[in-house]
């Protein structure tokens, strides 16, 4: 007689075609790392959208603290002896590396999941940060090129398209909102980063510039690593066996995506331009039109606006993102940028540090906008699946805008520091005008007309 041995599960069978009902064997310990990692659980527990966009616009928050350059210049020129455009060469190079990494990150996305990517993108980021501390502390400036230029750009582009593609995908039924409110929140980390994180760590390390670099890399290796794990995949990332849109099918020609990438360097050129540079040129105006103010005040009052246009950047990203649902992308990038076109005429000719200061918030408004409308301009054009390979290349167009503009506008303050303002307003309202005009051939394109598949979050939102 066989003793049988019930305790032990059975053997597979040698027989190709037997098959014995047994449990599933655990995944490797591999597949669990790439899961986790992706964002894509084993078992799919329903996930709250909402939690995902808190979490994307944490990150983009973080990594928008790029946009308070402007507040580091001065400072970085008075205890280095560097120019501004030496400085500005800083800031350009990140956005480089924002919209090359952004342009070979694109089509990755949903590859290699969303959590990965963002995990890489705090990374590079906060390491950037510390490469730039080391710099300062060695007087070193083709380091902190580097360190903050180009490994905290590839940590920037990887993020930020990783970002908005995620937030996209899990809101195909508000697109335009979701997209502005991620996008929003990289306005809002220039706001944080001006008014409390870097006055604050500067006061805390004595105004020693490379210990103020140290502990702000360091925050970010705590807040951005915490933030991504509450990043997931979409579902539209990983295919849902829906049929595709119009937008996911139709072919256009090559012509149209070099239109969007021109229409985003051209804005882009006006923006970084002025953001670069907005807390010198302020104040100066503050200065010419009190010249009892001292140097701290000056520089104090350089910051106020700089967090003022952060906010309004932000706004202006949740604002035309959210106007561009109701009147259509098209009409939205028209208005944003022959209004700001217009401003910046107005501009040379204001003497009040008040209104100049609300002017100027409002031409950096229109530009975030052209930021939060863009992802859904090309989500209809192209179709969500097609809509980060294609984003991840326009962003190159803000790269080439970031190595022109900030080192033009700082040659023009060191060449010409009575008349450099005006020439930049002339300049920006001379190249919004003609991104206006190529906006508008958008009209004529074949935009989506179906909705997107959305997937059902009823039970995610609120009643």
């Amino acid at each position: 007689m066989l003793y049988v041995d019930r305790c032990r599960r059975p053997q597979a069978s040698l027989h190709p075609k037997t098959t014995y009902p047994m449990n599933l064997p655990t995944p490797p310990a591999s597949t669990a790392r790439d899961a986790l990692l992706k964002g894509t659980p084993l078992s799919a527990p329903k996930t709250d959208r909402r939690l995902v966009l808190i979490c994307g616009i944490i990150l983009l928050a973080s990594l928008g603290s790029v946009y308070a350059w402007s507040f580091f210049t001065k400072p970085l020129c008075e205890s280095f002896g560097w120019s501004k455009m030496q400085v500005s060469w800083v800031f350009s190079l990140a956005v480089a590396g924002l919209g090359l990494s952004a342009a070979y990150t694109g089509p990755k996305v949903s590859k290699l999941g969303s959590r990965k990517l963002m995990f890489r993108s705090a990374a590079f980021f906060a390491g950037g940060y510390l490469i730039s501390a080391l710099a300062l502390y060695l007087k070193n400036l083709p380091l902190l090129y580097l360190g903050y230029g180009l490994i905290g750009g590839i940590g920037l582009g990887t993020g930020y398209v990783t970002g908005v593609t995620t937030i996209a995908g899990w809101f195909p039924d508000k697109k335009g909102f979701a997209t502005g409110l991620v996008v929003m929140g990289f306005g809002i980390g220039a706001l944080l980063m001006s008014k409390v994180i870097a006055p604050y760590a500067l006061s805390a390390a004595n105004n020693s510039l490379p210990h103020t670099f140290l502990f702000i890399g360091l925050s970010f290796c705590i807040i951005m690593p915490l933030a991504c794990l509450g990043i997931q995949s979409p579902p539209t990332a990983t295919g849902n066996g829906k049929p595709a849109t119009v937008a996911e099918t139709i072919q256009h020609g090559p012509g149209v995506q070099i239109k969007l990438w021109v229409v985003c360097f051209l804005y882009s050129l006006a923006g970084l331009g002025i953001i670069s540079l907005q807390s010198p040129l302020f104040q100066k105006i503050a200065g010419d039109a009190d010249p009892s103010l001292d140097k701290a005040v000056l520089a104090a009052l350089g910051a106020t606006l700089i967090g003022w246009t952060s906010f309004s950047n932000s706004v202006g990203r949740l604002f035309w993102a959210s106007i561009s649902d109701k009147i259509g992308r098209v009409n939205a990038f028209i208005a944003l940028l022959a209004t700001a076109s217009a401003v910046f005429l107005v501009l040379p000719h204001v003497s009040s540090p008040l209104i100049y200061g609300v002017l100027l918030a409002y031409t950096i408004a229109s530009y975030g906008g052209g930021f939060g409308t863009i992802p859904s301009l090309i989500s209809d054009l192209y179709g969500p699946k097609r809509m980060s390979a294609v984003h991840g290349k326009i962003l190159t167009g803000w790269a080439t805008a970031g190595l022109i503009a900030p080192p033009t506008f700082g040659w023009l303050m060191d060449k010409y520091p009575n008349d450099a303002a005006n020439y930049a307003f002339y300049a920006c309202a001379t190249v919004l005008f003609l991104a206006a005009i190529l906006a508008s051939t958008f009209a004529s394109l074949h935009l989506k007309t179906t909705a997107t598949p959305a997937v059902d979050h009823a039970a995610d939102d609120p009643a």
